[in-house]
């Protein structure tokens, strides 16, 4: 997902959003339908408490028809939704946007007659003529029409957004980030509430085209009208979107490392050829570089996709949105899309199971950007765009609370860490990897992604992640008890101070830390040109050092901790004039 900018040289870093061309996006113009900007606080809510109805059910099918009339701004839908019981459930609970009219609702074909559901703030409520039993299938269709809820800000604030491409064309884009799968079907709103599998038929006007999620299924078209057919495994409840536009096609295969085959493909807008042949040469850039560094692209056996939409980048599972303008940066690499890409790996298939957790996706995506540089050039570009992250660390609340979350008391409100969780996680990721080492680090990322240390394709399944669960794979890959780290850096806000003092020819060093929390991270030291690593094992520690000798403390950069040089220029940046947010 789209970053939190801190500077302009941090453009390395896929951090926020330029605008769109403005000739391209007209959704910004006031609209007439106002009452389709109203979301309800049940509809804006992603994840959070689910209702006990709904946590005793599984998703294990979305059968989803949608028919766009991009003059009306609105749809048409038919939603069939395959649910299991996993124990009794007295009443059939969704998410979904209360303004749509439903025409209809079936349950395994019996229709529910009006009076037995209701969905005044966007929980549709259905009445069941018995519980549903433990173990039992259920079959619910619901056929409704409408204006999705327009974006209001996306990517931030999602919704539906209605623009014109520069000659004039309709483009249609969905962003479900800050609102859910609920502003466009029905569903569990909840990042466990994912489908085993969707079956999508978007329905569009010729000649225009409709990528969706997964793999294509095949096109027809009858009476002026195109239905384009997909099928997604796994699909993010959030990743799933419906794109519409004039859209043309760069494809390819990448033949993986791994001995299968990966369809890559870009949709673009007509006028942007030269462009997106150029950043589609980055594609079997970032799978090389991903299933090298980290292990099989999880999603081989649908495609690599990005498609150009009319606002910041969004992680659309298989279908990553697209929209930097084709910027150039000193690193080498397209900060937006790679940005986008880390997350199939870490939002798409490893997927947090309370949004409490969601440094899980952002912190170590962002940290992809680093080790890209890394990859492609060296160590002064994995520097150079750490330091650019260091910039942007607030640490004004701590990561994760250990609560059940909703997405929007993590990333949008002044109530959890909002953008700490691109930048401070990816330190947390940098100062992790310096303390276990590389073949610990890359094999705990592995096995909390996979599932496996082993990962090969088609021998691994989807994860739901956890801090915990972070934790404890830590704890057991490195044989130690790396607790103390992660209550610092990841249940408190304040960061360790390293203090030092010179007293004659000793140089002491300790660390000081919220709540007078352990802390016994090692402390390299660097005299006169040599460098010695510091224990610390009780969280101080001493150096014998000539009077005269320069002493740098911390040389490479590898700890996470408090700078006064960097709070200065915190408190410096804050009073200049606001530059508005960038990628």
């Amino acid at each position: 997902m789209r970053q939190f900018g801190i500077a302009a040289a941090a453009i390395g870093l896929a951090l926020l959003a330029q605008p769109v061309v403005a000739a391209a996006q007209d959704a910004a113009a006031p609209d007439p339908d106002a009452e389709a900007k109203a979301i309800t606080a049940q509809t804006r809510k992603m994840g959070g408490v689910m209702p006990a109805e709904q946590l005793a059910l599984s998703f294990q099918h979305l059968d989803l028809s949608l028919k766009v009339f991009p003059d009306e701004k609105r749809i048409e839908g038919d939603a069939v939704l395959t649910l299991r019981a996993k124990s009794a459930v007295p009443e059939l609970v969704l998410d979904f946007y209360p303004r749509f009219q439903i025409a209809s609702i079936t349950l395994n074909g019996r229709k529910v007659a009006p009076a037995d559901y209701s969905n005044p703030e966007g929980q549709l409520r259905i009445k069941l003529a018995r519980p549903l039993a433990a173990g039992s299938v259920t079959k619910a269709r619901i056929v409704y029409s409408g204006t999705p809820p327009l974006a209001k800000r996306p990517p931030w604030e999602g919704g539906t957004t209605w623009a014109k491409t520069p000659d004039g064309q309709p483009w249609i884009d969905t962003s479900h980030w800050g609102g859910g799968c609920d502003l466009l079907y029905p569903c569990i709103d909840h990042p466990t509430g994912k489908t085993e599998v969707a079956d999508l038929h978007y329905t569009v006007p010729a000649p225009l085209v409709a990528p969706g999620n997964g793999t294509f299924m095949g096109m027809t078209e009858k009476n002026g009208w195109r239905t384009y057919n997909w099928r997604a495994r796994s699909p993010h409840t959030y990743g799933l979107v419906l794109d519409v536009g004039p859209f043309k096609v760069l494809e390819a295969d990448y033949k993986s490392r791994f001995g299968n085959t990966i369809p890559m493909r870009f949709w673009y807008l007509p006028g942007e050829e030269e462009k997106a042949a150029e950043l589609f040469k980055e594609f079997p850039v970032a799978l090389d570089f991903f299933e090298s560094q980290i292990g099989p692209y999880p999603w081989g056996d649908q495609k690599m996709g990005v498609i150009r939409v009319p606002f910041s980048g969004l992680e659309n599972q298989t279908l990553n949105g697209y929209s930097i303008d084709y910027t150039k940066t000193m690193y080498g690499f397209d900060p937006l899309m790679h940005h986008e890409f880390s997350h199939e790996w870490f939002a798409n298939q490893l997927s947090v199971a309370n949004y409490d957790d969601l440094w899980l996706h952002e912190g170590i995506g962002s940290y992809m950007q680093p080790l890209l540089g890394r990859y492609l050039h060296g160590d002064m570009d994995y520097n150079a765009l750490l330091k650019s992250q260091r910039a942007g660390i607030r640490n004004e609340k701590p990561l994760v609370s250990g609560e059940e979350r909703p997405e929007n008391w993590v990333y949008a409100d002044p109530t959890g860490p909002r953008g700490d969780i691109y930048p401070k996680g990816s330190w947390v990721m940098h100062t992790l990897r310096g303390l276990i080492g590389d073949d610990a680090f890359y094999e705990v990322i592995r096995r909390v992604t996979y599932g496996r240390p082993d990962p090969r394709p088609g021998n691994f399944q989807p994860q739901f992640g956890t801090s915990k669960g972070f934790m404890a794979t830590v704890n057991q890959v490195t044989g130690g008890d790396y607790d103390w780290f992660f209550n610092i850096y990841l249940y408190r806000a304040g960061l360790p101070k390293l203090v030092d003092t010179r007293a004659g020819d000793t140089l002491t060093l300790r660390w000081e830390t919220p709540d007078n929390l352990p802390f016994p991270m090692p402390v390299d030291v660097r005299v006169d040109g040599k460098t010695v690593t510091v224990l610390m094992t009780s969280g101080t520690g001493t150096l014998t050092v000539p009077a005269s000798a320069t002493v740098t403390l911390d040389p490479g950069a590898k700890i996470l901790r408090q700078l006064d040089y960097i709070d200065r220029f915190q408190a410096w940046r804050a009073t200049q004039p606001d530059q508005g947010r960038r990628r």
